[in-house]
């Protein structure tokens, strides 16, 4: 019999081989991953040494938090993305954003320099239009800035004129504003979306208290500033400042502080409106409120000034950094039904080029 004889069924082997193929690959990569964190034993936070470590514990965020774009939570790590569900699907955003924080632990704590980690956590936000194009409940865009201060203290209680005012105003149909962003400027009709295409959105996001599990490399802080340019070799945009620095510092053009500068962006607090100093403004601006502690500016500092010998948790030259959602054990588990995937995409590898093989010899 000629290939052509077996029609559909030719299409429909095809393409469960490529199928397979794919479930078999993501297993291996999930088997890998697996291994990787399984091999390394939990390390208690004050008793940690450099080199690679397994540590877990709480996410406590640094002086301020990320807020996310979908859903406006504060959070140090957050991806979100937003596409058309149309006949013609299109990415309308795409984007991920993380910051240094602390992991503390019952024993100790430990800050983490994120950059270029892998992340597995899970999706907390995944909804679409409806069918008349309305936002799905729980639809929070952000407004302002993606950056945020935070503090430790407990919210106060809301008073009673408060509270009724909270009361009514969510009883009371809202009219839902024009939207900002630049993936969603049409606005909505009196049916929903302006346009026919419906839309999902999706985001991932790590939030202050929870509990995560890190495979990654405790190092010096002062060894970690030196290889960022190495993290990154093939990074034009890192060599040309690197370029620039090396020519300013020969030309005697460096600035000599981070005020000198930078100005009023090395005063921690004024790009989100608190302050820890006076700032130099113009006279019609709003006026900032400074702290009447005057030790509060150095204490800030102090967060950000980190000892070169201090121990950070970080990715490797060599080696790559994971954060696993939950416990050692429940990150251990995060691939397994990847590999069971990548079990029967194996399976169904051998069977469908089994078949291809007979209909092209014509055994079969």
């Amino acid at each position: 019999m000629n290939i052509e004889d077996f029609g559909p069924f030719y299409l429909f082997v095809a393409a469960g081989l490529i199928g397979g193929v794919v479930l078999f690959v993501r297993g291996l990569q999930a088997y890998r991953h697996d291994r990787l964190i399984s091999s390394v034993a939990t390390s208690t936070l004050d008793g940690l040494a450099a080199g690679e470590v397994r540590v877990t514990g709480v996410v406590e965020p640094i002086e301020q938090t990320l807020i996310s774009p979908l859903q406006s939570k504060a959070c140090v790590w957050y991806r979100a993305r937003v596409e058309t569900t149309g006949d013609n699907s299109r990415v309308l955003m795409n984007e991920e954003k993380a910051q240094e924080f602390r992991l503390r632990g019952s024993n100790g704590e430990i800050r983490v320099v994120p950059r270029g980690a892998r992340w597995e956590i899970g999706t907390v936000f995944d909804e679409r239009t409806s069918f008349t194009g309305a936002e799905p409940v729980g639809l929070d865009r952000r407004s302002g800035t993606a950056y945020k201060s935070w503090t430790e203290q407990e919210p106060t209680a809301m008073t009673d004129a408060e509270l009724e005012a909270a009361k009514e105003a969510l009883l009371t149909v809202q009219t839902a504003p024009l939207a900002a962003d630049d993936w969603d400027k049409g606005g909505n009709s009196l049916f929903g979306s302006t346009t026919s295409e419906g839309r999902r959105y999706r985001e991932a996001r790590l939030e202050p208290g929870e509990s995560i599990t890190i495979l990654g490399q405790a190092w010096p802080w002062g060894d970690v500033r030196k290889v960022v340019l190495a993290w990154n070799p093939g990074a034009n945009v890192d060599r040309d400042i690197a370029g620039d620095i090396a020519y300013a510092r020969e030309m005697g053009t460096l600035a000599a502080s981070p005020e000198e500068a930078w100005g009023n962006a090395a005063i921690p607090g004024f790009g989100i409106g608190l302050p820890t100093a006076e700032p130099e403004i113009d006279p019609e601006a709003n006026e900032l409120e400074i702290p009447d502690d005057p030790a509060a500016h150095e204490e800030a500092l102090a967060k950000y000034d980190i000892p070169d010998e201090e121990l950070v948790l970080s990715r490797g030259l060599k080696g790559g950094m994971a954060v696993y959602a939950g416990t050692p054990t429940e990150a251990t588990q995060h691939h397994d039904m990847s590999f069971v995937l990548g079990v029967v995409g194996a399976v169904m590898t051998a069977l469908c080029a089994f078949a291809l093989g007979a209909m092209l010899t014509g055994t079969l």
